[in-house]
């Protein structure tokens, strides 16, 4: 054989190691992801970025782990008394929840709830470690505000109604949340802090998600929800409008909201119990949406923030009124059997916090 066969030879051969070690490579790891993908599913870690996984992991979690820079349960700032302005303690009376929180569905403590009910919560409660309050927010019932409050508290601005931020970007910034703790950290400010969250009427927040998520704007989120209603309930295939823009109805958006179990709801319309477990975990205060001045004016006197920050007024433009007319507006477009499914979706958010069952 001539020397440039041989070569040739040589250079296949070595050709052919590199591919196998590369195919070796790839399924190795491919392995190691399928095993990472498992062991999420057994722990809810799965799809969350790195650097997160001690806080998904805080069901099956130690208490001897320490939280991201935050204060241990024994330092004095923790400890400190809840104090008014002037000094003084500052009580508030607590919002009765009704029975719902009674019916065999309902846990009675957190370590009743499950793993990933657990972390669902305490993912939505913003912690103020100064002020000692936990804020459960609730999309769609001023949660943008009492962000805007929470970051003049923590000092990150002056003036509530004056944050130059994209909006998108101020809801994901990095906010401290419950779920960053170790668990007897949790354990501890679920005793100690003052606990607050804010509802309206289950059906008037579900019509107000479609007109702010799908008419008023189409954020990223929206797009790829509007699409999966499309493809679920658009007959026909569909055009190239309704990709680039899709203009999901109503009636569509309220059959998948129906269809759709509820811990894999968005947020924005997932309902009251999966998002705060007002059951399991005991607010002192649950403000309502309709009197929501008065209401932040007793928050803010009960963590002692009342002369730090004014709550923003409403709009001029909002009435009563006028809101209640387009959630009937949007309502009347439903058969009476979807409607009636849509009423018993959140039919349990309607027996907590007391709110009348709607009827046609």
């Amino acid at each position: 054989m001539s020397g440039w066969g041989r070569s040739r030879r040589c250079l296949f051969l070595f050709l052919l190691l590199v591919v196998m070690a590369t195919l070796f490579l790839a399924t190795f790891v491919d392995r190691r992801v399928l095993v990472g993908q498992v062991r999420g599913l057994r722990d809810g870690t799965t799809g969350e970025a790195p650097g997160r996984r001690d806080a998904l992991r805080f069901p099956a979690g130690t208490a001897d782990s320490q939280p991201r820079q935050h204060a241990d349960p024994g330092t004095r700032e923790i400890r400190r008394e809840r104090t008014g302005a002037a000094g003084r303690k500052v009580t508030s009376q607590p919002r009765t929840l009704k029975h719902g929180c009674r019916d065999g569905n309902a846990a009675r403590d957190v370590s009743d709830l499950s793993s990933r009910q657990r972390w669902n919560a305490l993912r939505h409660i913003i912690v103020n470690d100064e002020y000692r309050f936990l804020y459960c927010y609730v999309p769609k019932v001023a949660c943008t505000t009492w962000k805007r409050v929470i970051s003049v508290l923590e000092g990150r601005f002056s003036d509530p109604e004056h944050i130059p931020v994209d909006m998108y970007k101020f809801h994901v910034q990095n906010w401290t949340y419950l779920s960053h703790y170790p668990a007897a950290s949790v354990a501890y400010r679920l005793q100690h802090y003052y606990k607050f969250m804010f509802v309206r009427d289950p059906l008037a927040r579900v019509v107000s998600a479609f007109r702010d998520k799908f008419e008023r704007r189409m954020e990223a989120f929206s797009l790829k929800e509007a699409w999966t209603i499309l493809e679920r309930y658009r007959q026909g295939p569909l055009s190239l409008q309704n990709v680039s823009r899709p203009n999901v109805t109503f009636q569509e958006f309220v059959q998948y909201v129906v269809d759709t179990p509820h811990p894999s709801m968005n947020e924005h319309w997932r309902s009251y119990l999966g998002l705060c477990q007002p059951c399991a975990i005991h607010y002192d205060f649950v403000g309502h949406l309709d009197t929501l001045e008065d209401d932040a004016k007793t928050v803010l006197s009960a963590i002692g923030a009342d002369d730090k920050v004014a709550f923003p007024a409403r709009s001029a433009f909002y009435s009563h009124a006028s809101s209640e007319a387009a959630v009937n507006h949007y309502l009347s477009q439903l058969s009476p059997d979807l409607f009636q499914k849509l009423v018993s979706k959140y039919e349990t958010d309607y027996n907590i916090f007391g709110y009348k069952l709607p009827e046609r």
